[in-house]
């Protein structure tokens, strides 16, 4: 998990593929288990997008005011995880759900 920052979500990925040729490595096959999950701006435009609120992947959200408060949260995406997001989700978090669907 890395963010996006100001950067794109496809950036990002583009980025951790240029690491892995710098190294020689391989790239990443399709049916390997590892998923690349790139929230945009940060993880809060996830947290405050389910908990309700309408959000930009532009702008940056506060904290909670405990890491552990988001648990709810992630729990109840998980639970919906075979439904689609509703239109208005960040795109980054449509690319996560695409991504977990893929490793799993």
């Amino acid at each position: 998990m890395i963010d996006a920052d100001t950067h794109s979500v496809k950036a990002r990925f583009d980025q951790l593929e240029d690491c892995l040729i710098e190294k020689r490595l391989p790239g990443r096959g399709p049916d390997e288990r590892i998923g690349i999950f790139v929230p945009r701006r940060n993880i809060e435009t996830w947290i405050h997008y389910l908990q309700g609120a309408e959000v930009n992947e532009v702008d940056v959200y506060p904290r909670l005011p405990k890491e552990s408060d988001c648990k709810p949260l992630a729990h109840e995406l998980a639970q919906r995880r075979s439904q689609p997001l509703p239109d208005n989700a960040p795109d980054s978090l449509k690319t996560a759900c695409d991504e977990l669907a893929r490793i799993l």
